[in-house]
């Protein structure tokens, strides 16, 4: 089978804090994209993947706020791919109803852009719950993307990844380096120092040379032919200036795009791939860094305690009780326990000062959950003429006691 083109999908992984608090990462993250969306205006080739998650958008505007209608054009254009997800989140350290909250938030936030990206990009998180084929298939997503976790029975680039319920969703796996593999291909072409004699000129393009060698090593995982998927990016980069014309030159088939452009091309059947059950957990391709889930353990005790005040006790009591709105405060409070479920804000991998800053951002949920809780049991006591009231969330009639 003939080998097919490369499809080189530029990109950016963001990490919203780690080893830097969030305001310091997010000064880097206004420069990357003031960059990247003025060379994409004055070249109509660039094509740019927002690393799935709509929170580095959304962070951008705030301190752009003149050029939401300029990175919205780029979105409505299909050069821009943004979403679906609002965050990349950690699948073990939150609550199921927060991954879902968390995919319904970033689906609606792009579509207020121009478009969502219509794929289940999961490029870094530490391991993959065993529902999200479901999830992203009840979202109308037909792809899931992911690299850790991924079983050595997986020998291609593709997989059939089954759901408890028996779901089943077409799932590229991000070979030879994950969402950076094809990193290398594109960094400085200068020669390094004592390197054996090559056919390549001293100062010359090298891109050739290593989008063969690039070609030679995903070969095997694509059995079948095919276009060849190139992720170019990493961790708070952006790529060279001179992209598109390095590809335009390179001599073979190049071209760039967005990852929901690659997909486009891609047909969602599972028919013949090999089948993969439940959770993916397995160290045999990538180090799933097990050490996050006992990591700051005081930041997972926050966490499951302010999901438990929103979701279990601020709702159903609004929903049930309430006869105003506290849908604000509700989303509000949501907003900060999706925003914390981060791959690298939960799990308490970053610096001392990322942890202070997100125990605080979970204590602000709990607080407005609380806050709304204040709100509907005091209407309701107020209604009420005995001395004790006694509220359940659930809608069901209390018997009487004695």
């Amino acid at each position: 089978m003939a080998d097919g083109p490369i499809i080189v999908v530029p990109h950016t992984h963001w990490d919203r804090e780690w080893y830097l608090p969030f305001q310091r990462f997010r000064l880097r993250l206004v420069s990357l994209l003031d960059t990247v969306i003025e060379r994409m205006e004055r070249d109509a080739r660039w094509h740019f993947t927002l690393d799935g998650q709509m929170a580095a958008v959304d962070d951008y505007l705030e301190i752009r706020p003149e050029r939401r209608e300029r990175l919205a054009a780029l979105v409505r254009d299909g050069r821009l791919a943004v979403g679906p997800w609002q965050i990349l989140n950690d699948e073990f350290l939150c609550s199921g109803e927060n991954i879902v909250r968390n995919l319904e938030l970033g689906l609606r936030r792009s579509a207020e852009l121009g478009a969502a990206m219509m794929a289940g990009y999961l490029p870094d998180q530490f391991g993959h719950c065993a529902q999200m084929p479901q999830i992203l298939r009840l979202a109308g997503i037909e792809h899931a993307c992911v690299w850790r976790g991924v079983p050595a029975g997986v020998r291609s680039h593709a997989f059939a990844w089954g759901a408890p319920d028996g779901t089943t969703i077409r799932t590229q796996y991000l070979p030879e380096g994950g969402y950076g593999n094809a990193a290398g291909m594109f960094e400085s072409f200068s020669e390094p120092e004592n390197s054996p004699p090559s056919e390549t000129a001293p100062g010359a393009d090298v891109l050739p040379r290593r989008a063969e060698d690039f070609t030679v090593r995903m070969r095997r995982w694509y059995p079948e032919g095919g276009p060849l998927l190139a992720m170019y990016g990493a961790d708070h980069t952006a790529p060279a200036a001179d992209l598109a014309d390095r590809i335009a030159a390179a001599g073979r088939p190049m071209r760039l795009a967005t990852l929901s452009g690659y997909f486009a091309g891609v047909d969602p059947s599972t028919d013949g791939l090999t089948r993969v059950s439940g959770e993916l957990r397995s160290h045999a391709r990538a180090n799933i860094l097990p050490g996050v889930l006992s990591a700051r353990v005081h930041l997972k005790h926050a966490m499951s305690h302010a999901e438990r005040v929103v979701e279990r006790y601020a709702e159903p009591l609004a929903a049930l009780w309430y006869t105003g709105s506290a849908q604000r405060f509700l989303d509000l409070a949501w907003r900060r326990l999706i925003e914390v479920s981060c791959h690298d804000s939960v799990t308490g991998c970053g610096s001392d000062e990322t942890a202070e800053q997100v125990a605080a951002r979970m204590a602000e949920a709990e607080q407005l959950g609380r806050a709304v809780c204040d709100l509907v049991t005091a209407e309701r006591a107020a209604a009420l003429p005995t001395v004790h009231t006694l509220f359940s969330t659930r809608p069901r009639r209390l018997a009487r006691t004695s």
